[in-house]
C-alpha cells in the first residue's frame, strides 16, 4: 500500500486526482439556453456550439466510490466511502485551439498523444467567470448549492497549469449529489463574462456497480497480458435526449492512473457494453510511463466510470471567438491495484 502522504497535494487531500472524463468522437450537443437553437451532430443550426469548436474549458463533476485501501490513503472520515469533486477552468485562447480527442474502443495513451482533456496548451488565457456555483438535489432529495471556490495560480489536481481555476472536494457524495439527475451551473460574472445561468447543463448518470474485478480485488495487472474488466450497466431514466449528449448516450470509461492520481491511459466504450478488455500492451506502457514520471510502476489506480458529456457555448461575448465548454459528469469506482 502506498504511503498516504503520496496522495497529498499542496497540503490538501488529493481526492480529486482520482478523476475521470472522456469524449467519444461522435457529436451530440446541448444548447446554451432553453430557447437557443437545437444543435444536432456536426452541422448545428445557426452555427451553435459544436464539439469541433475551439476549447473554452470544462467542468468535471464527480461522484467517486473508493475501495478500502484508497479510503485509508485519502484519509476519508470513518465510515465515509465516497466523495464529490468539482474541478473547472475556462479560457478564451489556447495554442493549439483544441487538443486531440480520444478514440473509442481502445486504450488511448495520454502520455504520448497529449490529448484532451488531460492536457491544455502551454499558451492559453484563463478566464475569471466570477462566483461558480452548481445547484440541484442530493440523494435525500434536498435542494443543494455547491460553491466551487476560485483557486490562485497553480496546477489543478490532475496537473494542468492555470492562472485561474475552480476546485472543491467534499467527502460523502450523497450529501451533495443524486444520481440520475440534472444540475444547473451559475457564473456570477466577471469582466467579459456576464452573469450566466446554464439550466441542466450537467447530468449525473444513474448509479451502477462494478464486478470482475470487484472493488476490493487487487489484481494483479500483468504487462503483456490482457486484463478484462466488467460493470453492471444502469439505466438513466431521466437522461437528456441522445441529441444533447456527446456520443449519444452514457459512456463507459476505464482509466489507468498512476499512484499520484495522474492518468496514463483512457479506454472509452458505451456504458451499456458492461465490459472492456485492457490490452496487455497498455499495461506495459503504463509501467514505462510510471517509471518515466518517477512513480511506482508496481501499483496503479484502476477507474471504471459512467460519464455524461454535454456542451455549452462559452459566454465570452465574442462573436468571432466561439468556444465550447465541455460539461462532464462522472460516476466513478476507484481501486488500488498491483501491477507486475
Amino acid at each position: 500500500m502506498a504511503d498516504p502522504d503520496t496522495f497529498t497535494h499542496t497540503g490538501d487531500l488529493m481526492l480529486a486526482k482520482v478523476f475521470v472524463l472522456i469524449s467519444l468522437g461522435a457529436v451530440a450537443i446541448t444548447a446554451c439556453t432553453d430557447d437557443a437553437p437545437v444543435c444536432v451532430g456536426h452541422a448545428c443550426i445557426n452555427g451553435d456550439v459544436k464539439v469541433t469548436d475551439a476549447e473554452g474549458g470544462n467542468i468535471i463533476f464527480e461522484y467517486i466510490y473508493f475501495d478500502t485501501q484508497l479510503q485509508t490513503a485519502f484519509k476519508l472520515p470513518a465510515g465515509v466511502t465516497t466523495a464529490n469533486r468539482v474541478m473547472a477552468y475556462f479560457m478564451d485562447a489556447q495554442t493549439p485551439q483544441a487538443n486531440l480527442f480520444p478514440t473509442a474502443g481502445q486504450c488511448n495513451n495520454l502520455v504520448t498523444t497529449k490529448g484532451w482533456p488531460e492536457f491544455v496548451g502551454a499558451q492559453h488565457t484563463d478566464l475569471d467567470v466570477g462566483a461558480l456555483t452548481i445547484s440541484g438535489k442530493n440523494t435525500a432529495g434536498t435542494a443543494v448549492t455547491i460553491q466551487v471556490p476560485k483557486m490562485p495560480m497553480g496546477t489543478d489536481q490532475i496537473g494542468r497549469p492555470h492562472d485561474i481555476f475552480y476546485q472543491t472536494v467534499q467527502p460523502d457524495a450523497a450529501a451533495f449529489l443524486q444520481p440520475d439527475s440534472p444540475y444547473t451551473v451559475n457564473f456570477g460574472g466577471a469582466g467579459a463574462i456576464k452573469p450566466t445561468v446554464l439550466p441542466d447543463a450537467l447530468f449525473l448518470a444513474a448509479n451502477f456497480t462494478v464486478k470482475n474485478p470487484d472493488l476490493e480485488n487487487d489484481g494483479p495487472l500483468i504487462g503483456g497480458t490482457d486484463f478484462p474488466v466488467e460493470w453492471t450497466p444502469a439505466t438513466s431514466a431521466n437522461r437528456p435526449p441522445a441529441t444533447q449528449l456527446v456520443g449519444g448516450d452514457v459512456l463507459g470509461i476505464t482509466w489507468l492512473v498512476d499512484v499520484t492520481g495522474a492518468p496514463t491511459h483512457m479506454c472509452p466504450v458505451a456504458h451499456s457494453a458492461g465490459k472492456f478488455t485492457i490490452p496487455g500492451s497498455a499495461i506495459t506502457e503504463y509501467k514505462a510511463a510510471a517509471v518515466a514520471r518517477g512513480q511506482d510502476p508496481t501499483h496503479m489506480i484502476l477507474l471504471r466510470n459512467a460519464v455524461v458529456h454535454q456542451l455549452v457555448k462559452l459566454p465570452n461575448g465574442e462573436a468571432n471567438n466561439t468556444r465550447r465548454v465541455d460539461m462532464l459528469t462522472l460516476v466513478c469506482w476507484a481501486q488500488f491495484m498491483n501491477v507486475q
